[in-house]
């Protein structure tokens, strides 16, 4: 019903991806597989909303009204048998500055927050910037799957300087989807020591082979705020618009507070036209969605298993973020972007800018359309057999 096989030319348009790509590779038909939007148009039903916003013409100021509202309660009811309450609700114009409002908001000047790396690069930019310390609890890979190291989590936690967790959930860069059980262990540790947990779930939607996400309020709703938006869902991070809930009264009103003084309080017009319309009709779009980057995630998988052997994928249970392992060909991480960008004309992200021990890793973004991956695939097994 929906064509997976096809993207748009986003030359021109201002996209990071496309317009802001390395210098030496613009313009020459490289491949981006960089920035976490996908290359597909967003669903129809949306579309034809954002015309609608614009023929009503009166772009003012715009709140989470019922319809709104409604439409984000019943998808997560649906896909993630979570009941919110409208009460929990906070506004902010994307999770990345969600993220710095509650590093405000729940710790001081000087005051630590954990984080898992390798991890989403702007988690280590809301701890820094906002004058915090960043205490890594490292994940460990067990044969191509990365688990959590609880014992350091625990060790951590009761450092009396630690009041903050930044939780990638699923988790970009690695592809996991934390179990229930993982999730509960989280939460015993952190509660027992008082650490606050933010849950950044934006990838919530993006489940893969199976696999289910468990929203880290429906295990501890009293110590969290949890982070979500239709922004990777449905491509639309471009909209500038999140949905946050803090189930707790009093956490609530402490981010709220810094939510404000951060300048949050509206919906973008267009973005309240786009997530009612996302959340109620686009359900069938999202499943072709994620049939398509499944299908691209056992072709890679394959690819790199018979003709690039030296190389090993992570296993891939949600987002659309592929964790490639390049360390056997021995190059540091400049090295390989380089050879990546000049040589293989792809641009994809350094595994270093996730985290130390993201180095000789890369991350691709799989959304896109099967031929342009095959295309890829093939640019890169060239280029590793000319050296």
């Amino acid at each position: 019903m929906y064509d997976f096989t096809k993207s748009k030319d986003r030359s021109n348009t201002g996209s990071i991806k496309h317009d802001f790509a390395p210098e030496p590779v613009r313009g020459s038909g490289f491949i981006p597989m960089t920035v976490a939007d996908t290359e597909f148009p967003a669903p129809p039903a949306v579309n034809e909303a954002v015309k609608c916003a614009a023929e009503h013409g009166c772009y003012g100021y715009t709140y989470a009204d019922k319809p709104y509202m409604e439409a984000i309660a019943g998808w997560q009811k649906r896909r993630h048998e979570w009941e919110i309450d409208p009460e929990w609700y906070v506004v902010t114009n994307g999770v990345v500055q969600a993220l710095g409002i509650a590093v405000r908001a729940f710790t001081d000047t000087g005051d630590s927050v954990i984080v898992q790396s390798p991890v989403y690069f702007p988690f280590y930019g809301a701890i820094e910037d906002n004058g915090r310390v960043i205490v890594d609890n490292p994940l460990v890979n067990v044969n191509g799957r990365y688990v959590m190291d609880f014992a350091d989590l625990e060790s951590k936690c009761a450092r009396p300087e630690v009041k903050l967790m930044l939780l990638c959930s699923p988790h970009n860069p690695i592809g996991r989807v934390w179990s229930a059980d993982e999730l509960k262990k989280v939460a015993e540790i952190c509660r027992r020591h008082g650490v606050v947990v933010v849950s950044d779930e934006i990838h919530n939607d993006l489940v893969l082979f199976g696999n289910r996400h468990t929203v880290f309020a429906s295990i501890d709703p009293d110590n969290c705020i949890v982070c979500t938006a239709v922004s990777k869902t449905f491509n639309l991070a471009g909209l500038s618009c999140s949905n946050i809930f803090a189930p707790d009264p009093v956490l609530r009103e402490k981010f709220k507070k810094a939510a404000h003084t951060s300048g949050c309080g509206c919906v973008p017009y267009v973005a309240r036209w786009a997530t009612i319309a996302a959340y109620n009709e686009c359900e069938d779009w999202l499943v072709g969605l994620i049939d398509t980057v499944e299908g691209n995630y056992l072709l890679l998988k394959r690819f790199i298993s018979e003709r690039l052997p030296r190389l090993s994928v992570t296993e891939l249970e949600g987002t659309y973020l592929a964790w490639i392992d390049m360390r056997a060909l021995g190059m540091d991480h400049e090295a390989l972007t380089k050879l990546l960008v000049e040589k293989a004309l792809i641009s994809d992200n350094d595994g270093a800018m996730f985290g130390k021990n993201g180095e000789g890793f890369r991350r691709w973004n799989i959304a896109i359309p099967r031929k342009t991956l095959e295309g890829a695939l093939e640019r890169l097994e060239k280029t590793l057999n000319s050296i």
